[in-house]
């Protein structure tokens, strides 16, 4: 039975021990549902999956494949999920009051999400809130015709809802179970309670909240099996859109269709020109370049006047703006995003750049960059995060492109060693300080990689505002970045840009970022044939479209196979 595999699967997510707060995995479920009926009967249920691999499918194709596991959404997929149920002309926000969710690798999207007690009473009331709404909306798809019996509206009404919120056919001893639901809760008021009584239950139940890839029943231990089709559409259309599959794509689950990698391409290719994937690349592109706390950023106003909230808010939305550009005018093209010669900006980010603006201020319209910027790693919101609170940080800045543009790791400095910054002096540069600070030789290692990257950021303070002399110092800006090619130097961050557009290695980085937001998860090496699969179509294209490493993602092999586990 599935249900032992998904229950043995999930109950790590239930399991936060002393220190992350969580509950026990009974525990948690008996939170989860305050019924009329058998706690323990509604969870057999909601555990359980009938999507099984036609007869005659197809064998295998990989004799080696990731693990089978069991993910929780995310606030975003369940959000996208319950408006796949409920579409609406203004989308249902429920996860707003949701705990945040940590990262791993700099993405939220990551597999190790769990529900910890605060989260069980926030998706508690979210259930109930959902079946109060879902009661109203859905009532004539549970009302019963004249000389109909309840029992049979109960029942198709429990099969359309439970398998659209499961996103796969429900099982007949699902739909019993939440018939008595149905009958027990109904019993002396109406039908309407039991409909909200079996909604309550289905968006309490893990098989709402959990997405599965355990492959058809049947197979051994330690087995290479391929996902069911309905994983393959779920996994395919999460990938894409943070979302569950449309019909569309679930009509070629069910009739066979995405076996066939030609197929998972044209459905992949679909769902990227729709809103919803360009909203979830917008997350991704976020995420990777770690700009999400932009909002709570904080500058010294002695030190940068300009400071305020208004700059906060203007900065933020040329960065937003051009992002969206990027995404929706130029199909994500990342050789765009990282040199491009213009942004969209206010007349207050424009006199901050020093150009003259062409819109009135307030309105954001496309505006020329000066020569010493390009692209989004010259944004002023962007060179303000990768800096310190009064003044700039080669650090910072260094590592942010090591780690989120060429997928290096930078180790943490030993525990001997101080990171203190160099306090701001009025007689040096920032870069004399921090090279002082950095010659130490137990430190050398990485900061003989790491230092020259960001000393090639000088020429912009922890503003971003660009500058040529610092406390009446010429500031020299010159930098080098080692490549898989060589050490390339160059002077000025938007030099750097330009570099790093034609780079191969981030050529190599873009997808494999994409591939731990999309998956999930990091990689492993097994992992390595769809990487290598990721980054052929990414790079086969000349604007290297991010929507390209998802295509090569989707129609990888690898992608519809999962190994079974072995026994304890």
């Amino acid at each position: 039975m599935l249900v032992k595999r998904l229950e043995s699967s999930a109950s790590q997510h239930f399991r936060g021990g002393q220190s992350g707060g969580g509950w026990s995995e009974g525990a948690l479920r008996m939170r989860l549902f305050r019924f009329s009926v058998s706690a323990a009967l509604l969870l057999s249920a909601a555990s359980c999956s009938s999507d099984k691999t036609p007869p005659g499918g197809a064998p295998p194709e990989v004799d080696e494949a990731s693990a089978t596991r069991v993910r929780r959404m995310t606030r975003a997929e369940y959000d996208n999920s319950v408006n796949a149920i409920f579409p609406t002309t203004v989308p249902l926000v429920m996860t707003y009051a949701f705990a945040p969710e940590d990262t791993i690798l700099g993405f939220s999207t990551h597999d190790r999400l769990q529900v910890t007690s605060l989260l069980a009473d926030q998706i508690d009331v979210a259930a109930n809130n959902l079946a109060e709404y879902g009661k109203v909306q859905l009532r004539a798809d549970w009302t019963c015709a004249a000389g109909v019996p309840d029992s049979e509206c109960a029942e198709k009404f429990i099969r359309g809802i439970a398998s659209h919120a499961y996103r796969r056919p429900v099982t007949d001893e699902e739909v019993a179970d939440f018939l008595v639901l149905w009958q027990e809760s109904s019993r002396g008021t109406d039908p309407g309670t039991g409909a909200r009584m079996v909604l309550q239950g289905i968006f309490s139940s893990a098989s709402f909240l959990y997405r599965t890839e355990l492959g058809a029943e049947g197979a051994g231990a330690n087995q290479v099996v391929r996902m069911t089709p309905n994983e393959v559409a779920t996994a395919l259309a999460f990938a894409i859109t943070a979302g569950p599959a449309d019909a569309e794509l679930m009509a070629a689950a069910e009739a066979g269709q995405l076996d066939s990698p030609d197929e998972r391409e044209k459905h992949a290719r679909r769902l990227l020109a729709t809103p919803a994937a360009q909203r979830h690349l917008y997350r991704f592109v976020e995420e990777w370049l770690g700009i999400t706390g932009q909002a709570n950023l904080t500058k010294n106003n002695q030190v940068f006047p300009v400071f305020s909230a208004a700059f906060k808010v203007s900065s933020q939305a040329e960065t937003k703006a051009f992002i969206n550009h990027i995404l929706k005018e130029r199909n994500g093209s990342v050789r765009e995003l990282l040199n491009a010669d213009y942004t969209y900006a206010d007349a207050r980010m424009a006199y901050f750049y020093g150009t003259q603006p062409s819109m009135p201020d307030g309105t954001l319209g496309r505006l020329p960059l000066p020569a010493e910027r390009a692209g989004i790693l010259t944004h002023a919101s962007v060179l303000a995060t990768y800096a310190l609170f009064d003044s700039s940080s080669p650090i910072r800045r260094g590592k942010f492109i090591m780690h989120r543009l060429l997928c290096r790791e930078v180790p943490p400095p030993p525990a001997t060693i101080s990171i203190i910054p160099p306090e701001p002096v009025l007689d040096r540069t920032t870069r004399d300080r921090f090279a002082a600070h950095t010659n130490n030789p137990t430190c050398a290692g990485c900061h003989r990689t790491l230092d020259p990257i960001g000393f090639g950021f000088e020429d912009f303070d922890g503003l971003g505002k660009h500058r040529t002399v610092e406390n009446g110092l010429t500031v020299d800006a010159s930098g080098a970045v080692e490549l898989s090619t060589g050490t390339i130097p160059f002077t000025g961050a938007a030099a750097l840009a330009r570099v790093l557009a034609t780079s191969d290695d981030v050529g190599d980085c873009v997808p494999l970022q994409l591939f731990r937001f999309a998956m999930g998860r990091d990689e492993s090496p097994v992992d390595e044939h769809m990487l290598a699969d990721m980054r052929s179509m990414f790079r086969a294209n000349p604007e290297w479209r991010m929507g390209e490493a998802l295509v090569g993602l989707v129609r990888s092999p690898y992608f519809v196979h999962r190994r079974t586990s072995s026994p304890e």
